[in-house]
């Protein structure tokens, strides 16, 4: 293949962007693709990845053509197409060499900035062109001549948020050092992958998830968010909260307890989660798991988190035990979260029918921080934590009728803040449940913080 331009080619003000790269072929899709696969099907969305970029001082169109064609030739899954065979499978297909439109949009008298976000949402809001179209579209925003923005989507077939963290860089390090990236890319790409996961090391694998998963069957409620007696349209709802408190709290709690923030904020979540739900002593999610401690993992630009069923008693439990519990069960999901996910959806469908029983773990936990995952308590220092409530934000974004698991809670990595976002299923949740979920994070956080300042301990 040499030229998938044209499936998504602006009409004016383009760059025509040459790559060639190492790897060819056709394979099943990784398992990472698989689930994220069957949640674009289930949304009919890309899913996509993206936004605004702001460049160096001094950059040009030339700079980020190069960036551009760098990257799509180092990394496979951006040179990776759909194939669809019999009953609508899918296949990966990835090309040797090809080409990829980079448009370039002059600001003119608006603020490029602002031209970049129109441009990036606009990428967002299409569906990808799974069969005809490369998992990238990007844009260069000039003023005057220089280049001052770029606006990208990634569909996330191609990779995931940890994924496009590794892509940043190396793209960022090719503009501004050209020739210094020479070493090959060692983690394994989705093509694979695949093989691997077929193979009987994958079966393995997959066979010791599946018994760990379908251990944790009983133990979660049959019911923990009821239906609401009145609908709402549109159904999904958005709620994004920001809270320095909360922020600061984590870093206490995490240096006095020993454990990363990852697990503190789990125990907060699971505390908040029984307040809201039918179970006021256990929470039941599935945690997203970033797979790249694996071998050949690290550093991956392809889609390899998955999600693992966690289970955590919360009842009659000072937070400091919450928290143990919370370590104790994200091990294990961390340990288990790699399997084949047609596999699993079939085996649980299987069960629940046997047993007559669907558990309700319809929520979701993603942690998607990377740079703000591990802090300390330095920040303790600065004040009392409640002082800092009066800066917690909350802010509603457009409900819309994409479907959406009942909650789904992302944690964003935003510096000097806790920032997440959360999605809910109104028909279960209201938004009066949704604010008083993450409200109720922020009064664990900081209550337990405020505690272990005071007397040493947590509460």
């Amino acid at each position: 293949m040499t030229n998938k331009a044209a499936a998504n080619k602006p009409a004016e003000n383009t760059v025509l962007v040459q790559f060639e790269g190492d790897g060819s072929g056709v394979e099943d899709l990784s398992w990472g693709q698989r689930e994220i696969w069957a949640m674009m099907r289930g949304n009919n969305s890309s899913l996509p990845l993206g936004g605004v970029r702001p460049l160096p001082p001094g950059s040009a169109v030339a700079d980020v053509a190069a960036g551009l064609g760098f990257i799509m030739s180092r990394h496979q899954s951006l040179r990776t197409t759909v194939r669809f065979g019999p009953d609508d499978h899918a296949s990966q297909v990835v090309h040797a060499a090809g080409e990829i439109v980079l448009e370039v949009v002059d600001a003119g008298d608006r603020e490029s900035g602002e031209v970049a976000a129109a441009v990036a949402a606009g990428y967002m809001s299409k569906l990808f062109d799974y069969e005809n179209e490369w998992p990238v579209r990007m844009a260069v925003i000039t003023h005057r001549g220089a280049a001052t923005h770029i606006a990208e989507a990634f569909c996330h077939l191609a990779l995931d948020t940890f994924g496009l963290a590794v892509l940043h860089d190396d793209f960022d390090r090719h503009v501004e050092q050209p020739g210094s990236l020479t070493a090959p890319v060692t983690a394994l790409p989705p093509l694979e992958q695949a093989k691997r996961q077929r193979g009987p090391g994958g079966r393995r694998a997959h066979e010791a998830s599946m018994r760990y998963q379908l251990r944790l069957f009983d133990a979660v409620p049959e019911c923990q968010l009821t239906e609401s007696a009145t609908p709402r349209q549109p159904r999904f709802w958005v709620l994004n909260w920001e809270s320095p408190a909360a922020f600061r709290a984590l870093g206490i709690l995490s240096a006095r307890l020993g454990l990363s923030t990852s697990p503190v904020l789990i125990a907060a979540f699971c505390v908040a989660l029984t307040s809201i739900t039918v179970s006021t002593e256990r929470a039941a999610f599935h945690l997203v798991v970033n797979n790249r401690f694996r071998p050949g993992f690290a550093g991956s630009v392809s889609p390899v988190m998955a999600s693992c069923p966690c289970v955590v008693d919360v009842a009659d439990a000072p937070f400091e035990e919450v928290a143990r519990r919370a370590w104790q069960a994200s091990l294990g999901a961390y340990k288990h979260a790699y399997y084949d996910w047609e596999a699993k959806r079939d085996a649980f469908e299987a069960l629940a029918a046997e047993q007559g029983v669907d558990p309700d773990w319809h929520v979701i936990f993603n942690d998607r921080r990377v740079s703000s995952r591990e802090l300390d308590d330095a920040s303790s220092a600065l004040g009392p934590l409640r002082d800092e409530l009066s800066r917690t934000a909350l802010t509603w974004g457009e409900p819309t009728d994409m479907p959406e698991e009942k909650i789904f809670l992302n944690i964003c990595d935003v510096p000097g803040t806790l920032s997440c976002e959360l999605r809910a299923d109104t028909n279960y949740v209201s938004p009066a449940d949704m604010t008083s979920l993450v409200t109720r994070i922020e009064s664990v956080l900081v209550d337990a913080a405020e505690a272990a300042a005071l007397t040493g301990t947590t509460q």
